[in-house]
């Protein structure tokens, strides 16, 4: 079932390490430690100080906001639910969420155009549609519940719905929800990895667990023109002081991690259960576009364009980290202490960075009242994961630079409107 592998995927079906090859990893680690014990020690009586970040998260968007921001932001709603539902990690729920907008923003421009059609298609009723198709080939269980909020929504129907054909508009949602489908069966998204974990002092250890996603960053994007366009610059080589350095910062803050520090961490952990870093985002947009009063089409326009991004951003950032392969802090120094999961996969760059800042320039652009507060949310969402020992500064500052980048290019080259 295509549940099975949306949920189940945490790694790319790498060849089963040896014993031996166990042991030379093992053994690269005790080097590495050792190698740079001495810098480090000294690095940690530095007393450099993390920048000021918020405190406190954005607000989540509540439920009676979605229900009065039409059908896009609603089916966003139930996208959310399905994965927190699933417990689907990051990265499958960020193509749940990229499909899902890809098919309502094509579905609400096809109806709203409307192509000289006399009978008049409801934009709504398209997103119904093309969001009830996507979601049932992503979640086949689902298919009764899926349907039967269709059919809720036919009966009670979005405001600016009147004097519209419910059947047109799902119609053209659902005829645009097949090519999507077609499309994202060969997007690469779930690539078997068959290559060889490098093995160095400062190479990431996949040990126990085989590398996670390592194809991703060959996936099918939306934007960008392959994964590695923005590639960025290699990471400072370990051993460095530059790399001492910020392994003592993250080395520093384990040892003396403040309440509102471990609190951050562990809220944009955001681990499967949860809607995920993009779901996180998705509901800032949602609770936007209720406060801005944007119509359907504006809506699922704006879904669209930040999750595009949210996607390339995520394939992006995998491309670079199993180009570069960089250790994790707690790998390089066994005495950082972890507050959060510790993601099976390399460092550099880091994630959460990336696809927030992809997330938080197009929103910024859409909202430009709101544009500071979201970049800053991007930042605290890059530093939370040094505060939670799982990367470096130069992870995160790697990250939101590709995050920015990509955002940049989506709302330059992707589809119009949604200022």
């Amino acid at each position: 079932m295509r549940i099975a592998t949306l949920t189940g995927v945490n790694g790319q079906g790498a060849a089963t390490r040896t014993t031996s090859a166990t042991q030379r990893v093992a053994d690269s680690s005790r080097r590495a430690v050792l190698m740079i014990g001495a810098l480090l020690l000294a690095a940690c009586q530095d007393s450099t100080s993390l920048p000021t970040v918020p405190t406190t998260p954005m607000p989540a968007v509540q439920d009676v906001q979605v229900s009065e921001s039409g059908a896009s932001v609603a089916w966003n709603l139930i996208a959310r639910d399905l994965v927190k539902k699933y417990t689907m990690g990051a990265a499958p729920a960020i193509r749940v969420y990229a499909l899902v907008s890809t098919a309502q923003h094509q579905a609400v421009t096809t109806a709203g155009e409307n192509g000289g059609n006399p009978v008049r298609a409801s934009e709504s009723a398209a997103a119904a549609g093309a969001s009830a198709a996507v979601l049932t080939y992503l979640f086949p269980s689902e298919a009764p519940f899926l349907e039967g909020k269709v059919d809720e929504q036919e009966q009670t129907p979005f405001p600016g719905s009147e004097g519209k054909s419910f059947s047109a508009g799902e119609q053209i949602g659902r005829t645009i929800a097949v090519n999507v489908i077609e499309d994202a069966k060969g997007d690469r998204f779930f690539t078997p990895f068959t290559g060889t974990v490098p093995t160095c002092p400062g190479c990431w250890l996949a040990v126990p667990t085989p590398p996670a996603f390592a194809t991703l960053g060959q996936a099918r994007t939306f934007f960008l023109t392959t994964g590695n366009q923005f590639r960025p610059p290699p990471p400072p080589a370990f051993g460095s002081p530059a790399f001492v350095a910020d392994l003592a910062e993250v080395r520093r803050i384990s040892d003396t991690r403040t309440p509102v520090q471990d609190s951050i961490a562990k809220f944009w952990s955001l681990q499967g259960g949860t809607v995920t870093p993009l779901g996180y985002w998705n509901e800032v947009a949602a609770g936007l576009i209720a406060k801005y009063s944007l119509n359907e089409r504006r809506a699922a326009r704006t879904l669209a364009v930040m999750n595009m991004a949210g996607y390339d951003a995520i394939v992006a950032s995998h491309e670079a980290k199993y180009v570069y392969w960089l250790i994790r802090p707690t790998q390089a120094d066994p005495n950082i202490t972890l507050p959060i999961a510790l993601p099976s996969f390399p460092a550099y760059p880091s994630n959460h960075a990336a696809i927030s800042a992809a997330a938080a320039t197009v929103l910024g652009d859409v909202f430009p009242a709101e544009r500071s507060k979201l970049l800053s949310q991007a930042e605290q969402a890059a530093i939370s994961r040094i505060y939670g020992g799982i990367h470096y500064r130069f992870d995160a500052t790697a990250g939101v630079t590709l995050g920015k980048k990509i955002g940049r290019l989506a709302l330059d080259i992707g589809p119009k409107g949604t200022k």
